[in-house]
């Protein structure tokens, strides 16, 4: 593993992006290019590939760690019901994605400027999954989440797909999927960390995070029935 400082300086992505709005988007494009490498590499087998049991269970976490741990208003069992339903539907659409290898917390901490290139540290939650997971992870999280806009995305995307041989308006169409069972999932990390009173800052970056939630559900049926249940939740933290 690289030592940050050593090896590729004190200074973060998320650091980076935030000193210059100018030059956001050419690191942004770097930091696709690397996303694009890393899914183009031959997994290693340092973990399991991404499966239905493991993302139904960040989803249900988020579920307690937000209505129970957070905001003391547990599901009904017809609520639970509608979370449950679409948990697992969304999960089993994600999973026909084209696979990829994934670094999983492809984030802007993990990023650093390392001359025109982007070093990455933190491999060991290394594993295949949807194709678009690491662009998640990049474009709509903490230290993304105030600034980022449809365009800005639209650029990396494009840039993603053009290293990875995909069609852009399909990998767009596929990221928005994946990023809405991965910000449900950093809700419900934002939340517990909140309740359980050793993340007072995650505070600022629930609501934001909700918000991309709500943004995020389609018109589908299951997507429409969980957006009934959060709705009326939502006020007590949007």
């Amino acid at each position: 593993r690289l030592d940050p400082v050593e090896d590729l300086g004190a200074r973060d992505l998320a650091s980076t992006l935030t000193a210059s709005e100018s030059g956001r988007e050419a690191w942004l494009a770097r930091a696709a290019d690397a996303a694009a490498a890393i899914a183009a590499m031959p997994d290693p087998g340092i973990n399991p590939a991404f499966d239905a049991a493991l993302f139904v269970r960040e989803l249900d976490l988020a579920r307690e760690a937000v209505f129970d741990l957070l905001l003391g208003a547990p599901l009904t069992p017809a609520e639970r019901e509608c979370h449950d339903a679409w948990a697992r539907g969304l999960v089993a659409e994600i999973l026909e994605h084209p696979a990829a290898l994934c670094h999983r917390d492809f984030h802007a901490n993990n990023l650093f400027a390392s001359g025109e290139q982007i070093g990455v540290i933190d491999f060991q939650d290394l594993r295949r999954g949807p194709d678009a997971y690491d662009l998640a992870s990049l474009l709509w999280e903490r230290t993304t989440l105030d600034w980022m806009s449809e365009e800005i995305a639209a650029s990396v995307v494009e840039r993603f797909a053009a290293r990875r041989g995909v069609e852009a308006a399909a990998l767009a169409a596929r990221l928005r999927r994946v990023l809405l069972q991965r910000a449900w999932k950093v809700c419900g990390t934002f939340a517990r960390a909140v309740a359980q009173g050793r993340g007072a800052a995650y505070l600022r970056h629930l609501p934001p995070e909700l918000a991309l939630v709500r943004r995020l559900l389609s018109e589908t049926p299951a997507d429409r029935s969980f957006a009934a249940v959060l709705e009326p939740r939502c006020a007590a933290v949007c």
